[in-house]
């Protein structure tokens, strides 16, 4: 593709301050709003002799559109459009990650339907890594010698070419192509485009805006990250409470509508606060505080770009932008080339009272598995009958011509005037699992699944289990993260050693010892999540709690019922700080009791586990020894992809806020389902 710039854009990328659509900034300043007449005959020269080096011109009304298309940035979006459009599934873009013109080989990699093909296609991406970091080593050092590293060489011209060759031994990085994936995702895009682009338009954004998710998931709306985030629109569940319903019975992060007005809220209010689309687009990835504070140090979109390189702007925030551009580009050709999937018609019912699944599938004459597709927003507990559908929730429901009579004829009879409520039971000295499970009418298994155990986990004194509801036969079974094996565990129960609390364990017998057995989830303590050294002031109750991965201050806020600023202060913590995996904090009960915060705790802890294990599995695990200069954050987010509360499943007798030089870790592999 060719990328074509005028004077005026290219000057704009110290300067350039978008408006929202309509509205008149005078501080944008443009080369093409300047009269002087010695200006003006310098831009003819400059531009003029621009055009003679880049191939074309992109006309000043353009660059001033709502996403500029900056010239550092250039070779990024060509780079993103040939991952979208040109490069297969079966091929790996070999390339430096801080110039991504620099390209240096692409692989093939195996169909992800072989079997072992992800253990294949990870080491094949990173032998050809390797094997590239070695050539470039070898040329900073001396002459190229074979036609490939001839090839590599020619790369590098410029008068620091030996000092950017070693620079780039460390910079080499694998992409995979995106072809069939992106092409899949524009298909899927017609049944919501239309309805996506008119909620940007209610909100006076723009609507290219729309092609986002295919950034973000392909448009799949069932896509789960690693790292918690959910849906088409891919929100953490901390900043999709801010703007939608996400708890045991509805996860909005997955119904594509209500996700898109929680998006153009989120962008909206990141336009205002950054001033241009390209900040707030980024600060979709990187969040709108830490946009905030590199707009504060660099200033504009590509001074960022260029040289920003504090916090966590890496790799996928530098480029979120650039594959934004290149994403529309793409999609709008394809767009024009094949048939797109048309929106579903549906008729919808906001409830007026909580309602068992069963009543409104025998009313409506329906399916759970209908209602379960028309409705992604409602969790398995809902379809499993644990828990009712929610009042006040909008319900769609097949479009046909004797739906809105039905609608018109529910009896009031079937609504409930409250949710069924969580059980709890706490574990007592001397009970067993099955005991347990004989005194609420459950089935182990069941018990064992509520609770995200298998037949070795074990079961501590003082622990609160979740008891799953009476389901009325429909056969609902919990998500679990590793499958309940037929054969019921013998639980027994061990006395104290070392102070250690006494526990019910399951019977080990059969525990596999293979290191590679992927059937085996270790257990968490889950007493750890207990308030503890509770006491009374007045009329509320202080305790004291340790921070858990993926917990922060908003979510405590939440689950207490107060807001951020009150709850910083109230436990003396500074202010602007956030809190981190294993400090112990304290807390006060005044709107909340102790044991329905810990509930509530248990609540996200088993909801982030079911979540990823929909989604994905572990299919093994590998050692790694620390290095200088590791942190936890580029251990789980750069290095192995994987959610810093799995690797403290697989490593909690380490303290891993204190990483230390040559130790240990357990690392888990984690493939998608």
């Amino acid at each position: 593709m060719i990328n074509v710039f005028t004077m005026s854009q290219f000057f704009q990328e110290s300067m350039h301050i978008s408006a929202m659509p309509g509205r008149q900034v005078s501080q944008t300043t443009t080369l093409c709003s300047m009269t002087t007449r010695p200006v003006r005959w310098f831009i003819l020269l400059a531009s003029t002799i621009l055009f003679l080096v880049l191939p074309g011109t992109l006309t000043c009304s353009a660059a001033s559109k709502p996403f500029p298309l900056y010239y550092a940035i250039v070779d990024n979006v060509n780079f993103w459009e040939k991952i979208y459009s040109t490069y297969s599934l079966n091929q790996a873009v070999i390339h430096d990650s801080d110039d991504l013109s620099k390209v240096y080989g692409v692989i093939s990699l195996v169909d992800d339907k072989t079997p072992g093909a992800s253990k294949i296609n990870s080491q094949r991406q990173q032998q050809a890594i390797e094997n590239y970091s070695r050539m470039l080593t070898r040329l900073a050092g001396g002459s190229p010698v074979t036609g490939e590293e001839k090839r590599i060489a020619a790369l590098f011209t410029g008068p620091n070419r030996l000092q950017e060759l070693r620079n780039a031994a460390k910079n080499v990085r694998s992409q995979r192509g995106q072809k069939e994936r992106f092409l899949e995702g524009v298909v899927k895009s017609g049944a919501f485009l239309e309805e996506i682009r008119a909620i940007f338009r209610s909100y006076n954004l723009p609507e290219d805006l729309a092609y986002l998710p295919h950034v973000e998931s392909s448009f799949n709306t069932r896509a789960y990250s690693k790292f918690g985030a959910a849906g088409m629109w891919q929100f953490t569940r901390s900043t999709g409470k801010l703007y939608m319903m996400i708890n045991s019975e509805v996860d909005e992060r997955l119904d594509p509508i209500l996700a898109t007005h929680a998006a153009a809220k989120y962008l909206r209010n990141s336009y205002e606060k950054l001033g241009t689309w390209p900040l707030a687009i980024t600060s979709y990835n990187y969040g709108l505080a830490g946009m905030l504070r590199a707009r504060e140090d660099k200033g504009s979109y590509s001074e960022i770009y260029r040289n920003y390189q504090k916090g966590y702007f890496k790799f996928a925030s530098k480029n979120f932008y650039s594959e934004f551009l290149a994403a529309r580009m793409v999609a709008e050709k394809l767009e024009k080339k094949y048939r797109l999937h048309r929106p579903q018609r549906v008729t919808t019912f906001k409830l007026r009272g909580f309602v068992h699944i069963n009543q409104l599938t025998d009313h409506f004459r329906t399916t759970v598995a209908t209602l379960q597709r028309l409705n992604p927003a409602l969790r398995a507990p809902v379809f499993g009958g644990e828990k009712l559908v929610p009042e006040g929730y909008t319900l769609r429901l097949p479009n046909e011509q004797s739906t809105a009579k039905l609608i018109n004829s529910f009896p009031s009879s079937r609504f409930k005037s409250s949710q069924n409520q969580n059980l709890f039971h706490r574990v007592k000295k001397g009970e067993t699992a099955g005991a347990i499970a004989r005194q609420y009418d459950i089935s182990l298994s069941d018990l064992l699944s509520a609770n995200n155990l298998d037949r070795f986990s074990t079961i501590y004194i003082r622990q609160k289990l979740r008891i799953p509801l009476s389901h009325g036969g429909i056969g609902f079974v919990p998500v679990s993260p590793v499958a309940v094996l037929n054969a019921k565990p013998k639980i027994v129960a061990l006395s104290p050693q070392g102070g250690a609390p006494p526990v019910l364990t399951a019977a080990k017998k059969n525990k596999p010892t293979s290191w590679q057995s992927t059937d085996f989830l270790p257990s968490k303590d889950p007493t750890i999540y207990n308030v503890f050294n509770i006491t009374t002031r007045g009329d509320f109750k202080v305790g004291q709690v340790v921070v858990q991965p993926e917990e922060s201050l908003e979510l405590f806020a939440q689950w207490l019922n107060t807001d951020i600023a009150t709850l910083t202060r109230m436990s003396n913590l500074p202010r602007g700080r956030q809190i981190s995996p294993g400090q112990k904090i304290q807390l006060f009960f005044n709107h909340v009791s102790p044991d329905k915060f810990e509930e509530k705790r248990l609540d996200f802890l088993n909801e982030t586990e079911e979540d990823f294990f929909s989604a994905y599995t572990v299919i093994g695990k590998t050692m790694y020894t620390v290095e200088p200069g590791d942190t936890l954050w580029d251990l789980c987010y750069n290095k192995f992809d994987i959610p810093l509360w799995l690797l403290e499943r697989y490593n909690s007798t380490i303290n891993l806020a204190q990483l230390r030089h040559s130790q240990e870790l357990i690392i888990p592999l984690v493939q998608q389902l």
